[in-house]
């Protein structure tokens, strides 16, 4: 390799190979390179009709590259069309079909244009899992062409295929009508009380100036970012005839510097007349695949950010007798946010207001039962049984009727450390990541899971990467982040996380945050926090602290808290 110039980008690969090439040979020589020789012609006008780049052509197999996920999904579904036009009038044995694999990911190209890495062997295994005549997906392609492309994804969940250290998940692609038990363009069915919400067109990211090399990744940023976007239910992302329709467009703009690249991405309404927001984002170029991926879920928060300020806008000066079941949960959603006692009666009060109206609103059921869920954390729950036992019902149904909700699984995870069921908790932690890699919140999540299943360590790298994908957090964000620390031991980073909060503290934070000055040696603040705190919260004591961590107990050191806040001098049971 020395003088040959390497580098390293995200590409979609392609890798086919045809089914049963050495039986067809030794069956008629002749006719069976005759068929070889048609079939690469079709693969070669394909692949170069839909931007790609034909690497290699050895023996029965095809090696491709692609600049769009999309690309290479349309060049495969056109090549197995053609190829098993070709063949309807050859007898079944020996009839030639390929199997086609294909892969989002990092690639080295050498100067010559070969490619190597494990984005390539992925391909080639995703290939072997492919059926003869059909096309295998890993869940980076199925993710970057949702929407896009006339075929149905049937997961085939996680593989283990050879010399690859991780599982490979795999999508089967349905695309003839035969193939499927719907028509390749009907939609997936979407769950009951789903409700109507803002829609968001995403227009191709441009250079400004010369992109050099680096052409190739405002396509590839684009893809990512709209499908990342794709992952939230806050928002739907729209193409096509219905694009006219949308709420919002983002767009944006790329601009490279040496080793450096500017991302600036905007939100308008899709008239333009009116922009949302806008920001400049610096980075380096050493790793594609992780901006992509760190660009993307900085613009989901941005977006969902925005949209929610547009919508809450849109609720003022509104007549309440005017409401739908919408507005009444877009309401209640506004009460939640304030995370006060009062608050949370007055959110409960709204979306009664969205069920009478909507008994089949999912979006309410899910609130109410998030709502539920944190006054029974925080200790504010009238009647803890019946709290528990309502929550507990709606989170069951939610996980029966819109299973592939990642909020769902989030709310679920939650409940579920809170009922001392943590394998559950982790499991359902796992399943919002998964559906939803893109979103802090379920990031957090996450790590509230693996810290109470005493993985605090592992928790902090969530709560870091949570705040690193989301520049404008919630601040419950920091606050856990202190409070990991807290239980990883690490009281030193935990009081420096404590200086950077700003504004009120939650419940369970304020004793954490007392335990951590404490235990630092700044015994005055401490004793000045628990005075404030009595001031507020006259019931305020060891016992109550005892009780909101109970869940902790199993996996992590409560009793260091408890000891912490007696030295501290918070009472041990509350006044009355």
């Amino acid at each position: 390799m020395s003088g040959q110039e390497l580098k390293q980008r995200l590409a979609a690969i392609l890798a086919a190979d045809a089914a049963g090439y050495s039986r067809l040979m030794a069956g008629d020589e002749r006719a069976t390179v005759a068929a070889l020789d048609a079939a690469r012609a079709v693969f070669r006008t394909q692949i170069e009709a839909n931007q790609g780049r034909v690497i290699d052509m050895a023996g029965d197999s095809v090696l491709a590259v692609f600049e769009t996920a999309t690309g290479a999904v349309l060049a495969a579904l056109a090549i197995q069309t053609e190829l098993r036009a070709r063949i309807a009038d050859v007898p079944e044995d020996r009839r030639m079909r390929f199997r086609i694999g294909i892969h989002l990911g990092d690639v080295i190209e050498k100067g010559d244009g070969t490619i190597y890495g494990d984005g390539v062997n992925i391909a080639a295994r995703l290939e072997g899992l492919a059926e003869p005549g059909g096309i295998a997906v890993s869940a980076s392609i199925r993710t970057a062409v949702k929407g896009k492309v006339d075929a149905t994804f049937e997961d085939r969940g996680e593989q283990k295929v050879k010399n690859i250290a991780d599982p490979v998940r795999s999508f089967r692609v349905r695309f003839h009508p035969e193939d499927a038990g719907a028509p390749p363009d009907s939609p997936a069915p979407a769950a009951a009380g789903e409700p109507n919400v803002p829609s968001v067109v995403v227009l191709p990211f441009r250079f400004i100036g010369n992109a050099g090399e680096h052409e190739y990744i405002a396509g590839a940023l684009t893809e990512s970012i709209g499908s990342a976007l794709a992952h939230f239910r806050e928002y739907k992302i729209v193409e096509g005839a219905d694009a006219r329709d949308a709420t919002y467009a983002l767009s944006g703009t790329l601009q490279v510097a040496g080793s450096r690249i500017r991302i600036a991405p905007q939100l308008s309404t899709t008239d333009g007349s009116r922009k949302l927001w806008s920001v400049k984002l610096d980075r380096e170029l050493a790793d594609v695949f992780e901006l992509q991926d760190e660009i993307s879920a900085i613009v989901a928060a941005y977006l969902g950010e925005a949209i929610w300020q547009e919508t809450a806008r849109a609720l003022v000066g509104k007549s309440k007798d005017d409401y739908s079941a919408m507005d009444w949960c877009y309401d209640a959603m506004e009460h939640i946010h304030r995370v006060t006692k009062e608050d949370f009666l007055e959110a409960k009060k709204a979306l009664e207001n969205a069920l009478r109206m909507s008994p089949e609103l999912l979006y309410a059921k899910f609130a109410l039962a998030f709502v539920l869920m944190l006054e029974l954390s925080w200790g504010l729950a009238s009647d803890v049984d019946s709290h528990r036992a309502e929550a507990l019902a709606l989170t069951e149904e939610l996980l029966r009727k819109d299973p592939a909700n990642a909020n769902t699984h989030r709310l679920a995870s939650r409940l579920y450390a809170l009922l001392d069921r943590h394998a559950e908790s982790l499991t359902h932690s796992e399943r919002a990541i998964a559906l939803n890699p893109y979103d802090g919140d379920m990031m957090i999540t996450h790590a509230q899971a693996l810290n109470l299943a005493g993985r605090c360590h592992e928790a902090i790298g969530w709560v870091e990467k949570a705040l690193r994908y989301n520049p404008q957090p919630p601040a419950y964000y920091r606050q856990y982040l202190m409070a990991v620390q807290f239980w990883a031991g690490d009281h030193v980073s935990a009081l420096e996380s404590l200086r950077r909060l700003e504004g009120a503290l939650f419940p369970t934070s304020q004793y954490v945050a007392i335990a951590v000055l404490q235990i630092n040696g700044a015994h005055e603040e401490a004793g000045s926090r628990i005075k404030a705190l009595l001031e507020t919260q006259p019931d305020s004591c060891v016992e109550r602290a005892k009780r909101l961590f109970a869940s902790h107990e199993a996996h992590l050191p409560v009793d260091v808290l408890l000891d912490a806040l007696r030295d501290a001098g918070l009472p041990e049971r509350g006044a009355g």
